[in-house]
């Protein structure tokens, strides 16, 4: 029943440590995908200085650290001393999250090796401690050999490991040497070189050739008294090189507890505990809870109770499990008192002595008694209790970097919502409704503008275009003269509606001007003084690429008709009567000619009604008595034209025909110098009229108004564009690290329940009722 209560714990830690690996890898993944935050208070920093010193230098951690105690996840920081006082605030986030990372590969490689340690039917015992306490020594002790070698001075550089020959080896005693880089197997004879048990004395110095001896020793004790071959479980000894011998020694050999299920620490009794010796008991409290330690040299101590108050007071906090149960696991012997045997044994065959007559320590034998116990009596704490102990400190440091993370996560998401709702969206929506209210401005200003030029040069062209002709613009020098004072005057009249289309372009480059400055105001007074401060407007360079085609459309073939243009009004004017007077005559006659008496007579009684005042008044009888002279004239002269008979019309018809021909012709040669500009301007303005002149102009000039305005506005569009690119990729950055801090969250929320279950069913494994095996 307690083999199958043994079987049954280990298939559930092995169950266990899978579930913690899965746990890990999803740890990774979420530290791959967003960086986890690491408490720098649990930064263990490494450096070449000893540890006290370390200890009074060790920079102060925040509140928000205190009570985290890290036993598995702790870092470990290569740093200079140096860098030791800046180092720490130096590190990201991210390369604290690489550190980590390497960290939790390195515990998953740890729980397989665990996996593989209590699924191994043998048992591994290290020896180890510190340089020259006697570890082979105490090796050859336990095997009532003496099988290593044993020297005043270091000698043990390789790690050598002693198995029971009779059942791997065929009961053939000899060493296999397994050279670096090479993976042992037994079957392959390749992968080791065969040496004798005497060969032993030059091969633990062989450390940079071997990586490790493979000792395959018989033991022909009784079971009972026999530690390799028990008739219960395998058991193998390894004696470990000194933790001080080197670096890399003393590496190997903090890498090789993942192997080890019971640590035997042989401690020198003269020297105490050393840095390297508490370093490593603490690395290897984080698993094992039970530490065999051996106080050896003991027989040179005087004052033995005082030296044994000192050891025990630093077991008690190097492993308080240990402390407690002192009396089978704090021994104080000396190992080389404890065997007085001969080498090889008392028959000499090299199987070792056949009875225990070599042993009379009963410190000695207290501790082979509590070895035996606990690794085979108590297989389950020794075998089990530290895979438990392991499982569950690494899942207390998941549970805490989890609790950090879910405090940090809490906080950082309400940070984050704060910064976006009170500070960023405001900057946002303030940026995004500023930037449409300066658009609407600047266009509104930009469409005032190019509305004002576009009439005023249509107002001025038009203007221009009805002044031509209406003057003589040119001096005539005689009719001989009349063809080149027809070209000049067309070139004149040209000339003029260019000036015209010139002195808009000037206005239009001043109100241009204006408007780019204000625009400008508009951009620093938003955008800061800084805009466009290093640019210049030039007026100078707007319509640069016109071209004006008016002369080539307007320069027409004069011909002889062009010179004449008779009229009443221009008779009259060259006759010499004062402009306004003419000028009213031709609007009297142009009042009164037929047609348009016709279109005033009113055409019905009600039309008539209402055209008539409402009485009469003494100015209206007095207008329609002139009315009644006027008949009472027109009647005599009728009455005077009975003596108007035909012979006398015959008689003055001649000569009034004769002068009114030469009257004539005299008109229309002095009128030349006013008939051709007149001619000549309705000509050009039908077709200006018909070249849409005067709207193709002012649309041109008011459209490179605009284009240029368009410049700054772009301009300020484009600062205010960016402006809010960057606070809408700040608020899209700030929005997804919101939901990343969610996510986050939620995996850590997650994590602590799966943690929280897992407890369950660490706690559901017993193994304090099962100690023994049958």
């Amino acid at each position: 029943m307690k083999q199958l209560h043994y079987n049954e714990n280990k298939l559930a830690l092995d169950n266990l440590i899978n579930k913690s690996i899965d746990l890990i890898y999803e740890l990774a993944n979420e530290n791959k995908a967003r960086p986890i935050f690491y408490p720098m208070s649990n930064t263990v920093v490494r450096a070449d200085k000893s540890l006290k010193a370390f200890e009074k230098e060790k920079p102060k951690v925040s509140d928000a650290d205190d009570g985290v105690d890290f036993k598995i996840l702790k870092l470990n920081l290569q740093m200079s001393p140096h860098d030791l006082t800046n180092g720490l605030n130096n590190l990201d986030k991210s390369s604290i999250s690489i550190l980590l990372e390497q960290k939790l590969n390195q515990q998953v490689k740890f729980l397989l090796s665990l996996k593989d340690r209590i699924d191994d039917t043998s048992s591994k015992v290290f020896v180890t401690g510190d340089l020259n306490a006697g570890k082979s020594t105490f090796c050859n002790a336990l095997l009532r050999r003496k099988v290593l070698p044993e020297d005043q001075q270091p000698c043990t550089s390789v790690f050598c490991e002693i198995i029971d020959a009779s059942k791997d080896n065929n009961s053939v005693e000899e060493v296999h040497a397994v050279p670096h880089l090479s993976t042992y197997n037994i079957k392959d004879e390749t992968t080791y070189q065969i040496f004798t048990l005497d060969d032993l004395e030059h091969l633990v110095y062989e450390q940079e050739k071997f990586s490790f001896l493979k000792v395959y020793l018989n033991d022909v004790r009784p079971k009972e008294q026999s530690l390799l071959r028990n008739g219960v479980i395998d058991i193998r000894l390894i004696d470990a090189p000194g933790l001080n011998m080197d670096s890399y020694q003393t590496t190997q050999v903090f890498s090789r507890q993942e192997e080890i299920d019971l640590i035997v620490f042989v401690v020198n009794s003269e020297n105490h505990f050393t840095l390297s010796g508490k370093e490593f008991i603490s690395s290897a409290a984080g698993e094992k809870q039970y530490l065999f330690i051996v106080a050896n040299k003991f027989d040179n101590i005087r004052d033995k109770e005082r030296c044994k108050q000192k050891i025990l007071e630093q077991v008690k906090n190097l492993s308080p499990d240990s402390y407690k149960d002192a009396q089978s696991f704090v021994h104080f012997v000396s190992a080389s008192d404890a065997f007085n045997a001969p080498e090889g044994g008392g028959d000499g065959d090299g199987d070792g002595p056949d009875n225990d007559d070599g042993f009379s320590n009963p410190d000695f034998d207290q501790l082979e008694a509590s070895l035996r116990n606990f690794v085979l009596e108590k297989r389950a704490i020794s075998k089990l209790l530290p895979a438990k102990n392991f499982l569950i400190n690494i899942l207390k440091d998941i549970r805490i970097l989890s609790e950090v993370n879910q405090a940090q996560y809490i906080k950082e998401k309400e940070q984050k919502l704060h910064d976006l709702k009170d500070i960023i969206e405001p900057k946002y929506d303030g940026i995004l409704n500023q930037s449409i209210v300066i658009n609407d401005t600047i266009l509104k200003l930009m469409e005032k503008s190019s509305s004002s030029i576009y009439q005023f040069t249509k107002d001025e062209l038009n203007d221009s275009i009805d002044n031509l002709g209406d003057s003589q613009i040119v001096p005539y020098q005689g009719i001989q003269f009349a063809y080149a004072y027809a070209q000049e005057t067309q070139r004149r009249m040209i000339d003029s509606i260019i000036s015209a289309v010139n002195k808009c372009e000037e206005h239009s480059k001043m109100q241009t001007s204006a408007r780019v400055e204000e625009i400008i105001k508009y951009g620093q007074e938003t955008l800061g003084d800084e805009f466009l401060n290093d640019k210049k407007f030039q007026p100078e360079l707007m319509f640069t690429r016109r071209r004006d085609l008016i002369k080539k459309n307007l320069i027409q073939p004069i011909e002889l008709g062009d010179f004449f243009d008779p009229s009443i009004e221009s008779c009259l004017s060259w006759i010499g009567l004062p402009n306004d007077l003419v000028s009213r005559g031709v609007g009297f006659l142009s009042d009164y000619n037929p047609t348009s008496i016709i279109t005033k007579l009113p055409l019905t009684a009600i039309t008539l009604r209402e055209q008539l005042p409402a009485q009469l008044t003494l100015h209206t009888l007095y207008s329609s008595s002139k009315i009644l002279t006027v008949g009472t004239i027109l009647r005599k002269l009728y009455s005077f034209s009975h003596v108007l008979t035909p012979q006398m019309m015959k008689r003055v018809a001649g000569p009034v025909l004769l002068g009114f021909l030469g009257f004539s012709v005299y008109y229309l040669i002095n009128d030349i110098p006013n008939a051709f500009p007149r001619k000549q301007a309705r000509k050009m303005k039908g077709q200006i009229q018909d070249l849409e002149y005067v709207h193709n102009n002012a649309d041109r000039i008011s459209k490179e108004c605009r284009k240029v305005l368009n410049y700054p506005l772009r301009q300020v569009m484009n600062n205010f564009q960016t402006s809010i690119d960057k606070r809408g990729q700040e608020k899209i950055t700030l929005e997804e690290q919101i939901k990343n801090s969610e996510l986050s969250l939620n995996y850590f929320n997650d994590l602590i329940e799966k943690i929280d279950y897992e407890f369950k069913l660490i706690a559901n494994v017993n193994l304090e009722n099962v100690n023994t095996v049958d």
